[in-house]
């Protein structure tokens, strides 16, 4: 199978035919045999990449010279109450959530919920589904940043932890408010709570 045909059959799974094999196939297998519905592990797949896009722009923007404009590694700055004890690892952890947020959004939009009803203009749902997601990017944050400084663990760790305790709010948002079901209509025939495809 090329490269564009695998990527093709990931992004629309209903094009694959019962001949193929593959990763697309044993994943496929997998969800069926622990009757897993199809949407709940496209948004785990997706969950998944973002974490490493998040745990790689953390890596980039923290660790490595490139950005040399943020500041120091253990710059302190007081806010208020709170003092910041590594103001570059804050800003890093900001900017990494943010990148992979974007990618949740148009991977969920294109691919994980594209089969549900889509009611306005998609900057406003990219807009709620920041707004919604709020929590969950704050809570990796608040947790990379806690950990770190608290506990003395590696922010990779930290994120991770960040990541698990995120991911309930982001599954039922983004269900239930950003992309919900198509209401049932009172239809003779029609069945309510028909299972995802």
């Amino acid at each position: 199978m090329k490269l564009t045909s695998a990527l093709r059959a990931f992004m629309q799974p209903e094009i694959i035919s019962d001949s193929e094999s593959g990763l697309v196939a044993y994943f496929r297998a997998l969800a069926v045999r622990n009757h897993l519905p199809r949407t709940l592990v496209k948004f785990l797949l997706v969950g998944g990449v973002a974490f490493l896009i998040y745990q790689f722009s953390l890596f980039v923007l923290y660790d490595t010279p490139l950005f040399s404009l943020l500041p120091s590694k253990d710059a302190r700055i007081d806010i208020g109450l709170i003092t910041i004890p590594d103001t570059r690892l804050l800003v890093s952890s900001i900017i990494a959530i943010e990148l992979a947020v974007l990618f949740q959004f148009n991977s969920h939009e294109r691919w994980t919920f594209r089969h549900r009803p889509r009611e306005g203009w998609i900057g406003a749902r990219f807009l709620k589904f920041n707004f919604s997601s709020i929590v969950s990017p704050t809570i990796i944050v608040v947790t990379t940043n806690a950990l770190t400084a608290i506990l003395g663990w590696p922010p990779y760790f930290s994120a991770a932890i960040g990541v698990l305790l995120g991911f309930a709010w982001n599954w039922t948002v983004g269900t239930r408010i950003i992309w919900p079901h198509a209401r049932a209509s009172i239809l003779p025939g029609a069945t309510a709570g028909a299972q995802e495809p």
